[in-house]
């Protein structure tokens, strides 16, 4: 369901495809291999770099002025290029290699994961009996108009009842279901969640903008393909149904949240009764609780996002029970389906971003297990220490934060005491556990996927009757660093283990504090942003601002909601948003980075700090801090994945989450000689932490 997105702060959606040297790579660990390692990344800095280019003009033109020539997303013929782009791959490279060989490390847990994977690559082996396969889990359910013709009987159809037992038997939300959460109030218990299913391509200007009209056609022609291809439905047929499935989702997404909007804005507390009444009759919540979680459910319900069930009554009202019933059907099949790819390398790729799709969190302990350093895990623990008792210092400091009163920051700092930081290793999870009704097999894709719908199903109903567990989001905490709000934790993927990308122990503490530090930094002001201060030091939801400085808090926002509206974005007017929160955790995180390393840097005064530059480039240590991180954001972006970005990414393009914090920071201007009224140091800035 859409509103498990919204517990989860994450800084990264588009962003390099260079290749980095990997431990494995390294024979030995000598002043030698030290030094070259170190000249390496002198190389690839000022490759990026347009040193001509005037930084107190225009930072990330001085900074990544030539990225996009050397990793061209159109020459590459990928949708972007970026850091984590290739820190994914990175960790792809490891994840195909551990899926394809088998060892004495290997729990029957991973053996069952790899042959996952192996059923994925075996798909072709099913022919003919794919679309058999399809057909049968259509079966269990009711017939599909599509396949009957003139003989589907509409009257015998139930469409609540279908997608309540559908919901029963694999866990697939379709239209509207039921699942269980933890309790936003209440984070030691759950509860059930009533709203709208994941919706394909997600927000609702994707369904409704003209800028984002040929995603959908593309979406039309993905529906009409698998009508033809998997169901052997006729072209012609095939096309006119696809059409009917796309227009009958774009009038359920014109109920879908603004991605403005918080789960306290959206989530309602309710008895049973009082949702059943106002969408009776028609939809029956009673029984669409009932048939879906097995049992009369008694206690307090959470409505999420009451607009798209308002949305819903209407649309069933004037849809055709046939068209319904087809997209019920389309959409059961969907999560079954995987086009078979006739090159091996992109079939080895699809069937790894699959496998991470139903098995992330067992491929991020497999990593972990293998690759672990135990010396990066103390450095990246040491790091968050000085992260938090340097963001301690300002909390305490009225000078520093003078627009928040004493109550209200003793309250943030109790918060940050209580805020933890974790690699999502999942050590401590009881995966075997978790797989005692699995028997994955090598041959049958369909199969597989089908019994881990069922699996899931299943824990999902029993987690109603059980202690909150601590969340996890799959893949989506795989890549990206992220705050969990309803835990108060940060969770650092295992992909950010992997050294020189981004840091290394040979590099400058100015490059791993402008990286590591910051990226760490931007999730620990993620908890006291638009969204994050709405939960307290135990992670439930929780206004615990006085009025004074909550005001004052949406007084400073406004600068920053003028200041991004203002940027033009290859010819697009960005928008003016009231939701802030990643341009502000791009600022804090930024500064508090900043600071930490100063502090570090001041300590050693007395100490050698030749290593704290870097071969051959000519920027001070405190120089250096900033042009690495902006180079976290040095991109290059399709140019027809530029319009998507703006209308459904929250995080501004890259160029814009460097000259917008720099351009804030008097440090930054006070180390590269900006100016004042320059467009790097413009006399008014926006500040909140």
């Amino acid at each position: 369901m859409r509103f498990f997105r919204i517990f989860i702060t994450g800084h990264v959606l588009i962003a390099l495809t260079l290749a980095a040297p990997t431990k494995d790579d390294l024979t030995q660990d000598t002043p030698y291999i030290r030094e070259l390692l170190r000249q390496a990344k002198t190389a690839e800095i000022e490759s990026f770099m347009d040193q001509k280019a005037d930084p107190c003009q225009d930072f990330y033109s001085f900074s990544c002025g030539n990225y996009a020539r050397i990793n061209s997303a159109s020459s590459m013929q990928v949708l972007a290029t970026g850091i984590f782009e290739t820190l994914n791959n990175g960790l792809n490279r490891k994840v195909l290699k551990m899926l394809n060989t088998y060892d004495t490390n290997d729990t029957p847990e991973d053996i069952q994961v790899k042959h996952f994977y192996e059923s994925c690559l075996r798909i072709n082996e099913l022919n003919s009996t794919y679309t058999e396969k399809l057909k049968r889990l259509i079966a269990e359910f009711g017939t599909m108009p599509v396949l009957e013709g003139s003989s589907w009987q509409e009257e015998d159809f139930d469409w609540l009842g279908t997608i309540a037992r559908i919901a029963h038997q694999y866990g697939k939300t379709i239209i509207i279901g039921a699942e269980v959460f933890k309790d936003i109030a209440s984070n030691q218990r759950n509860r059930i969640y009533v709203g709208e299913q994941d919706f394909p391509i997600e927000e609702r200007s994707m369904y409704l903008n003209n800028e984002t009209l040929i995603y959908r056609t593309k979406y039309l022609n993905v529906i009409q393909n698998i009508l033809q291809r998997f169901l052997a439905v006729e072209e012609e047929l095939a096309k006119q149904t696809a059409k009917e499935l796309l227009d009958f989702e774009v009038d359920l997404a014109r109920g879908l949240s603004s991605p403005d909007q918080g789960i306290n804005e959206l989530a309602e507390l309710l008895s049973v009764g009082e949702l059943h009444n106002r969408y009776s009759p028609t939809i029956d919540i009673k029984r669409l609780l009932n048939v879906s979680m097995g049992e009369p459910i008694l206690e307090e319900i959470y409505e999420f996002n009451k607009l798209y069930q308002q949305n819903l009554v209407k649309v069933i009202g004037r849809t055709p029970k046939r068209t319904v019933a087809n997209y019920i059907f389309f959409r059961l099949i969907w999560q079954f389906v995987e086009s078979p790819s006739d090159k091996p390398e992109k079939q080895k790729q699809a069937c790894i971003d699959i496998t991470t799709k139903f098995f992330a969190k067992n491929l991020d302990n497999m990593f972990y297990r293998r690759y672990n350093n135990e010396k990066t895990s103390r450095e990246i623990e040491n790091m968050w220490r000085q992260l938090k008792s340097t963001f301690k210092e300002t909390l305490r400091s009225s000078q520093a934060l003078d627009w928040i009163d004493r109550p209200t920051r003793n309250l943030a700092i109790a918060k940050l005491q209580a805020m933890t930081m974790k690699v999502n290793n999942y050590a401590e999870d009881n995966i075997t556990e978790e797989f005692a009704d699995l028997n994955l097999q090598s041959s049958d894709y369909v199969e597989n996927v089908r019994q881990k719908r069922l699996l899931g199903a299943k824990q999902m109903r029993e987690m109603l009757h059980k202690p909150a567990k601590p969340f996890d989001f799959g893949s989506k905490l795989s890549y990206s660093p992220a705050n969990i709000l309803i835990e108060n934790i940060i969770k650092v993927p295992v992909a950010l283990l992997q050294p020189f990308y981004i840091w290394s122990d040979v590099y400058p503490n100015a490059i791993m504090f402008g990286t590591l530090a910051y990226l760490i930094g931007h999730e620990l002001i993620h908890g006291f942003d638009d969204n994050g201060r709405k939960f307290d030091a135990n992670g439930n939801s929780n206004d615990w601002w006085d009025e004074r400085s909550s005001n004052n808090f949406l007084k400073r926002r406004e600068c920053f909601t003028k200041q991004y509206g203002r940027y033009v974005y290859d010819g697009i007017q960005l928008k003016e948003s009231t939701s802030q929160s990643e341009n502000i955790a791009d600022n804090g995180g930024m500064r508090l980075a900043y600071t930490a390393y100063r502090k570090w840097y001041e300590s050693q005064m007395e100490k050698d700090l030749a290593n704290e530059t870097l071969p051959n480039l000519r920027y001070t240590a405190k120089q250096l801090f900033f042009i690495s991180f902006a180079q976290i954001w040095c991109n290059d972006v399709h140019p027809k994945v530029k319009a998507l970005q703006v209308s459904v990414d929250q995080h501004m393009p890259g160029k814009f989450r460097i000259i917008g914090p720099l351009s804030n920071f008097d440090e930054f201007s006070k180390e590269f000689n900006c100016p004042s009224g320059s467009p790097m140091n413009p006399r008014e800035k926006c500040v909140l932490y």
